[in-house]
């Protein structure tokens, strides 16, 4: 099935639930012999689960209505800013279908893929797609239409007929995708259609006492696993611009505009129209460093490593010079393995003043005082409803409770 998070006039964020095949150990006959057993628990048979995957389109206003036709919260709950956890919509099968009906007229060309559950690709219509729901209409608005001769090609039509053949570019036109699969359960909360954000004031004690733990079970859950295969290398070499002993630096799949690396000369980047859009990541080798707050003086020459080489290979692979670059890291940030951002002055992603903190700055607050990030009151945007926005709530109604 699949379901509507978010939609305007250019993106669209669909939430998909699949069958997979995965590979597991062959179970063991209760009454076999022991050799018998042993032999089972090596083989592996395949079968099947259910997971669930976001969809990220890129398209144009005409898809708007049907891919927003399946929605997992109400318009209402949103502006009465209402908890989606507590007020999902039940899916409706038939929207659901004409999504998929949707889809499937089109191919998908893989663009790049990160070493994790990320891929992109590059969809373009089959040479006969026909039209489908194009507008949410109720049944008795399309039994009207229907006796509309002059509406027999109207974009809402499901019969796949003769006369609702159309040229598949004039009507549909190419999109990029952008697909995670399987999402985690904290991928799909950030998905979710936004019921507005709070301003949280976290203390010293609030880290040690709710985010600490929040951060160390995303940690312990294996989830952030696939930054070993970047940091080994055996993803996304074609995005690689830095390979030094304690970090990496690629170009970041954000940067939506960059000539494809997999098909493009690297020495075809260099002044390339698409370097306004610049955005590059920074990752570090060592385990143990999750987020601004795990920084001391002593990671210092780390940080001034990265920005060294960083700025030098943006010079050397783009022309960019490094006083057009920002160097900036997130808190809270999008997973929890220490990173750094490296983007041009004209591109403001990701920069707000409630979630950026400058390198530069970083350092200097380290060099004057080593536990600098343990100690101080760090304030940040949340997103309604998420888990940790939820478990920051949770425990100041405690606390308030607690007062009384």
């Amino acid at each position: 099935k699949v379901q509507s998070l978010t939609v305007s006039d250019q993106h669209a964020t669909l939430l998909v639930s699949h069958p997979v095949l995965i590979d597991q150990p062959a179970q063991s006959d209760d009454e076999g012999n022991e050799k018998t057993n042993a032999e089972k628990s090596d083989e592996l048979v395949q079968t099947t689960k259910n997971v669930s995957s976001l969809l990220k389109l890129t398209l144009l206003p005409f898809h708007k209505a049907l891919l927003g036709s399946n929605p997992v919260i109400s318009t209402e709950d949103i502006e009465r800013g209402q908890l989606p956890e507590r007020n999902l919509l039940e899916n409706n099968p038939k929207a659901s279908e004409e999504i998929i009906s949707f889809l499937r007229n089109y191919n998908f060309n893989l663009k790049s893929e990160s070493g994790a559950e990320y891929s992109y690709y590059a969809a373009s219509p089959n040479s006969e797609l026909c039209t489908i729901v194009g507008s949410a209409k109720s049944d008795a608005d399309e039994e009207d239409d229907q006796n509309k001769s002059s509406n027999t090609n109207a974009p809402w039509k499901r019969k796949r007929n003769e006369n609702s053949i159309v040229p598949a570019v004039s009507n549909f036109g190419a999109f990029d995708i952008e697909l995670i699969s399987p999402a985690s359960a904290y991928q799909i909360s950030r998905a979710m259609p936004s019921l507005g954000h709070v301003l949280i004031q976290e203390t010293p004690e609030m880290y040690n006492t709710i985010v600490k733990p929040y951060i160390q079970s995303i940690v312990d859950s294996g989830s952030l696993s696939w930054i070993q295969n970047l940091i080994e290398v055996k993803k996304e070499k074609e995005r690689l611009l830095v390979n030094h002993d304690d970090f990496i630096i690629n170009v970041d799949t954000k940067w939506r505009s960059h000539p494809p690396p997999l098909t493009t000369p690297q020495e075809e980047w260099y002044n390339h129209p698409s370097t306004g859009d610049l955005y590059c990541l920074g990752i570090v080798k060592q385990d143990g460093i999750t987020c601004l707050r795990d920084l001391r003086k002593e990671h210092v020459s780390l940080l001034k490593e990265m920005e060294k080489e960083g700025l030098n290979a943006i010079k050397t692979v783009y022309g960019v010079p490094r006083d057009q670059i920002r160097m900036f890291l997130h808190y809270q940030p999008q997973f929890y393995h220490f990173h750094v951002h490296f983007t041009r002055l004209e591109n403001e992603v990701g920069c707000s003043v409630e979630r950026g903190h400058l390198i530069s700055d970083v350092i200097q607050n380290l060099e004057m005082d080593a536990e600098y990030y343990c100690k101080r009151v760090i304030s940040y945007k949340l997103k309604k409803g998420t888990p940790l926005q939820n478990l920051i709530e949770n425990h100041s109604n405690e606390g308030k409770a607690d007062a009384e």
